[in-house]
């Protein structure tokens, strides 16, 4: 029998390659890219701006889903299949950062993390095809570090990834490791903006109603 279809509404690849490690044995993946103007939804709020963006996300990718009638036949075929949407915010000292627009912004944000230490705040929205049913959870992290300096902050600008992240922050950096004191609460895959435990307790919640 097919394995139900998770349908990934992400273009981040780290994203993807932990849903493949969790998840690819049980589920036949699928990634889509919502393709949002994340700017439109607005809020001081972490937990609130993640959850509107996170189901902005989850009704853009039920609109391609739509417009995908080969995908639409596999998923009405596959008993149990989902889609699965998320939004992460970098959450530092009460200011909620996004991705860096220079820089300057972006090595101003690196520099603060140094002796200090930022959170992430998440929603993952998990939809049910079969129950047409929708569930959400929210999740947090928090990232300690011990100096970070300059010429490895330097270093973390060169590589580039930093301009596409939230806060410019990049725990899997190889010069960001070298600083980093813990994750506590949270592991460096929920850093990463993927939560294991949350989508298992969706699913779980799904397949229990």
């Amino acid at each position: 029998m097919a394995k139900p279809i998770m349908v990934v509404g992400t273009s981040a690849p780290r994203r993807r390659e932990i849903a493949q490690t969790h998840f690819g044995d049980a589920f036949d993946l699928e990634y889509l890219s919502p393709d949002i103007d994340e700017k439109q939804f607005r809020s001081a709020d972490p937990f609130s701006l993640t959850s509107l963006i996170a189901h902005g996300k989850m009704a853009a990718l039920r609109e391609k889903i739509a417009e995908d009638a080969d995908l639409q036949a596999r998923l009405a075929q596959r008993p149990g299949s989902v889609a699965v949407t998320f939004d992460q915010v970098v959450y530092y000292h009460n200011e909620i950062r996004e991705k860096p627009e220079s820089l300057e912004e972006a090595i101003a944000f690196i520099r603060s993390y140094s002796n200090n230490q930022l959170g992430t705040v998440m929603t993952t929205v998990l939809y049910s095809f079969a129950q047409d049913r929708m569930l959400s959870m929210p999740n947090t992290t928090l990232t300690f570090y011990r100096e970070i300096p300059a010429d490895a902050i330097a270093r973390v600008v060169e590589r580039g990834q930093c301009f596409h992240t939230a806060g410019a922050f990049v725990v899997e950096d190889a010069d960001m490791k070298k600083s980093e004191v813990k994750i506590e609460p949270g592991t460096e895959e929920e850093v990463c903006g993927f939560s294991e435990n949350s989508v298992r307790a969706l699913l779980d919640d799904v397949n229990a109603a």
